[in-house]
């Protein structure tokens, strides 16, 4: 059994987006958004983040200032850390004006890889999918849908099992229950997904809570839409490929809402602007919002009740079981210290070595860490020095 944890690496072999970019990642987030369709459509929402950068640093200019490769990790952090200052203030108004920002930056990295996905399957990942034996595991902290896609391409893998945990719901032309298929691989996406939708959070005194009522690890899965959803302000948008959509993803039907607080009123109003185009799809449903794990320093795992500690406990096992870890384009980001504790605290319960394949252009980092910090020795500890690219790397490797 072998475990294969794909990094930010692995996505940028996808070239095949008709946009003609490639996945981003922290530092070139901005210059690559810059450079897509959506950096100019209205319904493409930063305002939020327009009016933080000009108040609360002075930034007057602000596309420059982003595209200049600002990296986004550390504004989301930046944002999340005053967001958690002010969210016991009396009467919120800072925190509302904080969680703006901090939203949209969640949409714009959606509908940044949505777009660069929305294209061929990815041939790397199509490979990849087809070198997995019937009990591998794929881990994954990117949240795009590139292996998604390639696995329903290659091997019977279906969304409605495949994620390691049930759905509430999977959207296909409207929201069905999952089915009992099976799926003989599983893809582990430690971080969220953009394909993985849930409701918008909302405080309500001083706690954040989801406007669905159902409990907060309740999972809803877009898989495609061949006609128009009903969504936010019915702007929906057509011409995306399975496992993509829009800015605005189907707002989720027959979910309960949440009732408001007793003394309370729920009021739903929409401010028209003239220059924002009008939506011609419906608006039934409570607004859905992407299911993603931001880049900040403190994760809100939790704030999903046990959904992520579930797919965290599964990934666990599996290196703990698995004879080979293939890592792709991870390098460990020395501020992310969760996914170095799972894999120590993982290897501390093996009674064996696994041998362990590093592909990365940049080794070194991934290389020290399972030799210094994992205690890999070097005959089971092999490097290959150079991008992923499909059959052609992998094949050696797996003996194909």
């Amino acid at each position: 059994m072998r475990v294969i944890l794909l990094g930010a690496g692995a996505s940028k072999s996808y070239g095949a987006s008709p946009t003609g970019q490639r996945m981003p990642i922290a530092n070139d987030f901005f210059p690559t958004f810059f450079r897509l369709k959506a950096a100019s459509n209205p319904w493409v929402l930063r305002d939020g983040l327009i009016s933080y950068l000009k108040s609360q640093k002075g930034i007057e200019d602000t596309d420059a200032y982003l595209a200049a490769g600002v990296d986004i990790e550390e504004i989301h952090s930046e944002i999340a850390v005053k967001l958690a200052g002010v969210e016991r203030e009396p009467g919120g108004i800072d925190r509302i004006i904080l969680s703006r920002p901090y939203n949209q930056l969640i949409f714009l990295f959606a509908t940044a890889l949505n777009e660069i996905a929305n294209g061929p399957v990815s041939q790397s990942h199509v490979d990849l999918a087809n070198s997995l034996g019937p009990e591998d595991v794929v881990l994954t902290f990117n949240w795009d849908t590139l292996m998604d896609r390639a696995l329903m391409e290659a091997t019977d893998w279906s969304p409605d099992n495949g994620y390691g945990i049930s759905p509430h719901r999977l959207f296909r032309d409207g929201w069905t229950e999952p089915d009992d298929r099976t799926s003989s691989n599983k893809l582990i996406k430690l971080h969220g997904s953009v394909n993985w939708l849930t409701s918008h959070p909302v405080y309500e005194g001083e706690e954040l809570v989801l406007t669905h009522a159902l409990p907060a690890d309740s999972l809803f899965v877009y898989e495609h839409a061949t006609r128009p959803y009903a969504t936010h302000a019915g702007r929906y948008t057509p011409g995306y490929a399975p496992m993509s959509y829009g800015y605005y993803p189907p707002n989720l039907t027959d979910v309960p809402g949440r009732p408001a607080p007793d003394g309370y009123l729920i009021v739903k109003f929409q401010p028209k602007n003239p220059w924002m185009p009008e939506g011609q799809a419906g608006k039934n449903g409570l607004p859905s919002m992407p299911l993603i794990i931001p880049p900040v320093k403190e994760k809100s795992y939790k704030f999903f009740g046990s959904l992520f500690e579930t797919l965290w406990e599964q990934a666990g096992n599996a290196l703990i079981d698995c004879d080979e870890v293939l890592v792709i384009g991870y390098s460990f980001p020395k501020t992310d210290l969760k996914s170095l504790d799972l894999f120590r605290e993982a290897f501390l319960r093996r009674r064996s070595v696994p041998r362990v394949t590093i592909i990365d252009p940049n080794p070194s980092r991934p290389k020290d860490v399972f030799r210094l910090e994992l205690g890999i020795p070097d005959s089971h500890l092999r490097v290959v020095a150079g991008p992923f690219v499909g059959a052609e790397t992998i094949g050696p490797i797996f003996g194909s």
